[in-house]
């Protein structure tokens, strides 16, 4: 696939109730990846391993920055959250991630390739009620302000170590998601839609 990352835009929060939404992407990276604690603000990457690592590294003078409003001044007595950091599946508009093979329906067991999975990389600012709901194949806690380049190396460390669900752990998560929306009573209009696909778009 082609490596796409911006902000994530009228998207629900959590993977495993993604509605309708678009990924912004700016054309000229700024120094600064502002993160808004108001809006719920997330750069993500979509890419597989090798894509988002050398992304990272290409651009490892990035700085991820936490900002309570845009464009507003923080006052200095506020505490501003650190920055999560979440390695996440993508799902087809059917709601199996993405990394689903035919091999993986012969050899149900097997664990796809590592180099190969198209997965989710999210920043975003540290929010515990948000981030219990959230289920990571892993999870990083870093300090705003810190550089791509700076974190890269625990990134890298905390993917090699992990290892991904094979198609009986994501037939059990889709189990789980169909019967979350058998037991809702209808009235939340995002749930039809819960599995669409991010669009991308560039602005200036």
């Amino acid at each position: 696939m082609v490596l796409k990352y911006g902000y994530a835009i009228g998207e629900q929060l959590g993977n495993m109730t993604m509605t309708a939404g678009k990924i912004i992407t700016p054309t000229n990276l700024p120094q600064v990846i502002s993160l808004s604690v108001v809006n719920s603000s997330r750069f993500i990457i979509l890419g597989t391993k090798p894509e988002i690592l050398e992304w990272l590294c290409t651009y490892s003078n990035i700085k991820l920055e936490v900002i309570l409003f845009d464009d507003v001044t923080e006052a200095p007595h506020v505490h501003v959250p650190d920055v999560i950091i979440d390695l996440l599946p993508t799902f087809n508009e059917y709601g199996y991630a993405k990394h689903t093979s035919l091999l993986d329906y012969i050899i149900p067991t097997h664990h796809p390739n590592p180099a190969e999975e198209t997965v989710r990389l999210e920043f975003r600012p540290a929010n515990p009620k948000d981030d219990e709901g959230i289920d990571p194949y892993f999870r990083i806690t870093v300090k705003r302000g810190s550089a791509f380049g700076e974190i890269f190396n625990e990134i890298k460390d905390k993917w090699d170590s992990i290892v991904y669900p094979n198609i009986w752990d994501d037939l059990k998560n889709l189990a789980t998601v169909s019967r979350q929306y058998l037991e809702d009573d209808g009235d939340n209009e995002n749930s039809s839609t819960s599995f669409n696909q991010l669009k991308s778009v560039v602005v200036d």
